[in-house]
């Protein structure tokens, strides 16, 4: 009888031990992660890292380049003097601005459509680029909120007129934002104007 207990212990010690070893291998690698409260808090941290890691890589790259309300920019505004070829050489001032890019509204309510516009700006003078400089960021107001009132059918009905339209209304509100007596800016246009 006391060969039977032994017996009858050395077997339960076994089944005990393969028990514990098919628990350990059904832990696996996140079991093993999980087994004490030291690797519990590290694993916790790693986490968190990564996750922080993850969200401003989202943010950054994903959220930044989102349209909005906002004019986008696309390139460096810079002053540029070109030269035309004429009978006799005249220098021509050109202000070039940044993109625009903004949403197209109809009713307060948004299209799905946007209009992209590059305006120059051409000057009188040379001196008038330190004007400009000046009042740059009103310029950039006003034509923002001129292209900011246009609908879809005012853009796309005679594309055009409307071109002219939207020039007279920056040539306009661009010059009375400048001081008489220092020049005029002579006239507007675009190297890009794109509805979508």
């Amino acid at each position: 009888m006391a060969e039977e207990g032994q017996d009858e212990a050395a077997e339960l010690e076994r089944l005990l031990t393969e028990a514990d070893e098919k628990e350990e291998a059904a832990k696996g690698f996140l079991g093993k992660l999980f087994s004490s409260k030291k690797a519990i808090m590290i694993t916790s941290a790693a986490l968190l890292v990564l996750l922080i890691a993850v969200g401003a890589g989202v943010y950054f790259f994903l959220l930044e380049e989102t349209p909005s309300e906002e004019v986008v920019v696309t390139e460096e505004e810079k002053p540029v003097v070109e030269e035309e070829a004429a009978e006799a050489v005249q220098r021509v001032y050109i202000y070039k601005f940044r993109n625009f890019f903004l949403p197209l509204r109809d009713k307060g309510q948004e299209t799905g459509m946007f209009v992209s516009v590059t305006p120059n700006l051409k000057l009188s003078n040379a001196t008038m680029y330190r004007e400009i400089a000046k009042v740059k960021a009103l310029i950039r107001k006003n034509i923002y909120l001129i292209l900011k009132r246009k609908t879809p059918k005012d853009l796309l009905e005679n594309k055009s007129e409307a071109k002219e339209r939207i020039k007279r209304e920056i040539l306009t509100a661009s010059n009375a934002l400048l001081l008489s007596g220092t020049g005029t800016i002579n006239d507007v246009f675009f190297t890009q104007f794109i509805v979508k």
